[in-house]
């Protein structure tokens, strides 16, 4: 998401991660990967629920990214519980596109 912080903020979006532990954690992953986009914490996982974010087997918490538009309609949604599973960067910026 880093790389595309540019882009997505000149379509007038913003970039926010959301983490599922606590604030110390938050800032941590902030620093770690030099995030230009606030990191937040959500350890009661109330965000997660929101946007329909399960547990795999119970144990896997799912990640994902969701586009969220002005009027908060969500236009994209990708969610997974395999770490390795990526977003389309194309399929983001076709969302913020409509």
């Amino acid at each position: 998401m880093g790389r595309l912080n540019e882009e997505i903020e000149a379509k007038g979006a913003r970039v926010l991660v959301i983490g599922p532990r606590g604030q110390s954690a938050a800032a941590l992953t902030a620093r770690k990967v030099e995030a230009p986009f606030p990191v937040l914490a959500d350890p009661a996982r109330k965000t997660y629920r929101a946007y329909g974010f399960t547990k795999s087997l119970w144990v896997i918490q799912q990640s994902g990214t969701a586009v969220v538009d002005q009027d908060g309609v969500v236009v994209y949604m990708h969610r997974t519980a395999n770490p390795q599973d990526s977003f389309s960067e194309e399929e983001v910026l076709g969302a913020l596109g409509r």
